[in-house]
C-alpha cells in the first residue's frame, strides 16, 4: 500500500470513526447544536482530512527531506481544501451572528468568548512543542535570552508575526505540521469583525474597536500580505447567512438532487492541483453553501459520531501533528522512519490513528470543554451585573 494511494485515507477515516464510535458510546457525548448539525459533521471530515493530509506529507519528508505539498491532488486537498471550510465555517457563524442582531453588538463578549475557545488549547499545544525543542537540544540553552523571548513572543502571538526557528531547532515549524499558518487569519477575521458590522449595519456601536480592527489589518497586511484565495474563502461563507434570512424558504436542500451535485462538486475539485483557482474555490463554495443551507449528503453529516468528531476538531488540527512528530523522531528516529517501506509506513498511521482521536478527546474534555464553560458563566455573569446596574440606575431616574 501507498500513502498517496486513496485506500489509505479510506481505512484512516474508518478507524477514526470506529475510535470515535466507541469513545462516544462510553462517556455519551452529545451535541445540542442541532440547527446547524451539517457544520458540526463537516468539522468532523475536515480536521481529520488535514491529519491524513500531513500523514502523506511525513512520508514524502522522509524520503526526500522537503516539507512540501503531497503529490496527489486528492491529498492536498485534504488538508488545503479543509482548511478553505474551516474559514468559510468561521465567516458563516459570525456574519450570522451580526446579521442577527437586534441590538448594539458586545464587542467585549463576542472577543472574550474568542479568547477562552481558541487560547488555551493553543498555547497548550505550543507548551509541548517548546518542551520538544528543549528535549532535542538537550535542555541547552543555544541562544540568547532575549532571542529566546523574542521568538516565543513570536509564537505566543499566534505567529502574526511569524514563525522563528525557537532555539536554532530548524525543524520547529514541523513538530505541528505546520498547522499554525492558519490562526492568524482566523484571528484577523474577528478582528475585522467591526469593520464588517459597519459594512454590513451601517453603524458600529464602539469606536474603540473600530480603531483596533483598522489598526490589525494594517499591521496583519504588513507582517502578512494579503492572499487572496483565503478571503475568498471567507467571502464564500458570509453569502450563507443571506440566502438563510432573504432566500426563497420553499426549497428543500436536503434532497437527493442537491447531495449528488455536492458529490459531482466534489469530484471535480480534484481536477485541480490545489483549491487556489477561481473555478476550484467556487465549486468549494457552491458545496459549502448547500450543506450550510441543510444538505447533510444523504445523511452522512447528521452522523452523531461525525458530530461528536466535529466537537473535538479543534484539538486534532493542534495536536495531531505533535503525535505525528513525537512518532517518526522519538519512536522510530529520522533515520530509521526513512527506510520504512510504504506499507511499514500506512501500518504505522493506523496505529497512530485512535491515538490521535484518544488524546484529540481528552485534550477537549480536560483543556477546551473547562474554559469554554468557564467563559459562558463569566459573560453571564458579566451579563447579570450589568443587568442590575441598568436597574439600579432606573430606580435612581424614577427617584
Amino acid at each position: 500500500m501507498n500513502p498517496l494511494n486513496p485506500f489509505f485515507a479510506i481505512v484512516i477515516f474508518l478507524i477514526v470513526f470506529g475510535t470515535a464510535y466507541l469513545i462516544n458510546l462510553k462517556y455519551k457525548f452529545s451535541n445540542d447544536n442541532v440547527r446547524f448539525e451539517t457544520i458540526d459533521g463537516l468539522r468532523g471530515f475536515l480536521a481529520f482530512g488535514v491529519f491524513i493530509h500531513h500523514s502523506a506529507i511525513w512520508f514524502q519528508f522522509l524520503q526526500i527531506k522537503s516539507w512540501e505539498l503531497p503529490k496527489s491532488n486528492l491529498y492536498s486537498h485534504l488538508g488545503q481544501t479543509s482548511v478553505s471550510f474551516f474559514f468559510m465555517i468561521t465567516a458563516f457563524l459570525f456574519v450570522t451572528k451580526l446579521l442577527n442582531t437586534n441590538k448594539e453588538i458586545d464587542w467585549n463578549a463576542i472577543f472574550i468568548s474568542r479568547f477562552f475557545r481558541l487560547v488555551p488549547m493553543y498555547f497548550v499545544s505550543l507548551l509541548v512543542l517548546v518542551l520538544i525543542v528543549f528535549i532535542i537540544s538537550n535542555w541547552e540553552l543555544k541562544v540568547t535570552f532575549t532571542e529566546l523571548v523574542k521568538e516565543l513572543f513570536y509564537w505566543v502571538t499566534f505567529t502574526i508575526f511569524g514563525t522563528p526557528s525557537i532555539n536554532t531547532y530548524s525543524n520547529t515549524s514541523i513538530i505541528n505540521a505546520g498547522v499554525v499558518w492558519s490562526l492568524p487569519y482566523e484571528w484577523l477575521f474577528y478582528f475585522s469583525l467591526p469593520v464588517i458590522s459597519l459594512l454590513m449595519l451601517k453603524k458600529v456601536n464602539s469606536i474603540m474597536y473600530l480603531i483596533i480592527s483598522i489598526i490589525f489589518i494594517v499591521l496583519f497586511y504588513k507582517f502578512k500580505g494579503a492572499n487572496i484565495h483565503h478571503f475568498l474563502s471567507f467571502a464564500g461563507g458570509a453569502i450563507s447567512p443571506f440566502l438563510i434570512k432573504y432566500g426563497p424558504k420553499k426549497i428543500k436542500y436536503d434532497s437527493a438532487f442537491f447531495s449528488i451535485i455536492i458529490l459531482l462538486c466534489l469530484a471535480s475539485i480534484l481536477y485541480f492541483p490545489t483549491p487556489n483557482s477561481f473555478y476550484c474555490k467556487f465549486l468549494i463554495i457552491v458545496i459549502f453553501n448547500l450543506v450550510v443551507l441543510g444538505n447533510s449528503i444523504f445523511g452522512i453529516l447528521k452522523n452523531s459520531t461525525l458530530k461528536f468528531l466535529g466537537e473535538i476538531s479543534y484539538s486534532t488540527y493542534l495536536i495531531h501533528g505533535i503525535i505525528l512528530f513525537i512518532v517518526m523522531y522519538f519512536i522510530f528516529g529520522f533515520e530509521k522512519a526513512t527506510s520504512l517501506s510504504p506499507t511499514e509506513f500506512c501500518i504505522t498511521i493506523f496505529i497512530i490513528t485512535p491515538l490521535v482521536v484518544l488524546a484529540s478527546f481528552l485534550s477537549y474534555k480536560k483543556i477546551e470543554h473547562p474554559f469554554m464553560v468557564y467563559s459562558k458563566k463569566y459573560l453571564r455573569k458579566r451579563q447579570n451585573v450589568k443587568q442590575e446596574l441598568l436597574e439600579k440606575q432606573g430606580e435612581m431616574y424614577t427617584k
